[in-house]
């Protein structure tokens, strides 16, 4: 550590009235959106130090009021489960100077879940945590990323950019269904719940030992949303074959047995309105496209948005979910027979 950085540190040790001296400071994360840090005292307490990027996150006190929200829902009527905890200043405040500090939960992230088991295990953390807060009213958070995941509002910003790319026409092919999920949802009403709207295997804490998932974490994101787009998302970024970034498109795809591993998790804890459970399936679909229209568009505009390492990787990305959304869709009724399946009271796992 340098003597500035050190100073820094200590400044946010101060002012959220943390005690002890400062032993070590481990930047966590590679490329992540925020700066993060393990801070362990002499004492041997450890936390986590972050400071918040406001490019991305342009209202930091909204995010944190959200946050602050939902943990304090999730400790007063799920006591025995384990969630984050954010410190506050002397006004409490939970930033400062775009710094937060959280406890640190002794575990470990993964970028992708090793078996089947883990997958369903991560399955049924999800889902639980979606039906935990989804007694919390909604309305008393704030939209962090307003028109987040309205499908309609990606494709009409994409329809007005002049592409002859092979990959442009299968998009604008695939609107009306791509909006089929947002727009039912608006048309009819449906209710918004509190959603994660970021649901990946890193942002689960596992045990070191067991393999077991620990705690959600990454809450800046919660917010207002579709209860089924969280469900998608999550089978998206689950039951896939790679990452997203994968350039061999002969390598993606779904994987049905994660997909069944997943969803036998995540529905064991969360059930749906009968309007909802009708859009489980399509909103994996709507999802997928909904992100390759985002891919592609940020390429077409000059890599605005997404980080990339070269200039073609957001058009690669966009070969990759196109790719997967059709795969998706190519397996759609036997996805369906599997959720009917379990939901009738069959067993997948």
């Amino acid at each position: 550590m340098t003597e500035n950085f050190l100073k820094i540190l200590y400044s946010v040790r101060n002012a959220f009235r943390l005690k002890g001296s400062i032993a070590q400071a481990d930047a966590l994360g590679s490329g992540g959106i925020h700066r993060t840090y393990r801070i362990r005292m002499h004492t041997g307490e450890e936390y986590i130090f972050q400071q918040m990027n406001t490019a991305v996150f342009r209202s930091p006190d909204a995010v944190m009021q959200n946050i602050a929200r939902v943990t304090a829902y999730l400790n007063r009527n799920f006591p025995d489960k384990k969630t984050l905890h954010f410190y506050q200043t002397e006004t409490g405040e939970y930033l400062f100077q775009n710094w937060r500090v959280m406890d640190a939960i002794r575990g470990e992230s993964k970028k992708s879940c090793e078996n089947l088991e883990q997958i369903h295990q991560a399955g049924k953390s999800f889902g639980n945590f979606q039906k935990a807060v989804s007694g919390l009213n909604a309305e008393n958070l704030f939209p962090v990323l307003p028109e987040f995941h309205n499908t309609g509002i990606y494709f009409q910003k994409f329809q007005i950019l002049d592409s002859h790319l092979p990959e442009a026409e299968i998009l604008r092919n695939w609107q009306e269904q791509a909006c089929y999920v947002s727009d039912y949802y608006q048309k009819n009403r449906l209710p918004l719940i509190v959603t994660h709207n970021d649901m990946k295997c890193s942002n689960l804490l596992f045990d070191r030992i067991t393999g077991q998932p620990l705690a959600v974490i990454d809450l800046d994101t919660v917010m207002p949303g579709m209860a089924v787009y969280d469900f998608g998302d999550a089978v998206r970024s689950f039951a896939s074959n790679t990452s997203s970034s994968e350039q061999d498109l002969s390598r993606v795809g779904l994987n049905m047995q994660k997909f069944q591993a997943f969803a036998s998790g995540w529905l064991s804890q969360k059930e749906y309105l009968p309007e909802e459970r009708k859009l489980l399936i399509p909103a994996v679909f709507s999802v997928t496209a909904e992100l390759a229209v985002r891919y592609l568009t940020d390429y077409l505009q000059g890599n605005v948005y997404f980080k990339t390492d070269f200039p073609e990787q957001n058009l690669i990305r966009a070969r990759n979910q196109i790719r997967l959304a059709q795969d998706i869709l190519n397996h759609e009724a036997e996805m369906e027979k599997i959720l009917n399946i379990f939901i009738t009271g069959g067993f997948l796992l």
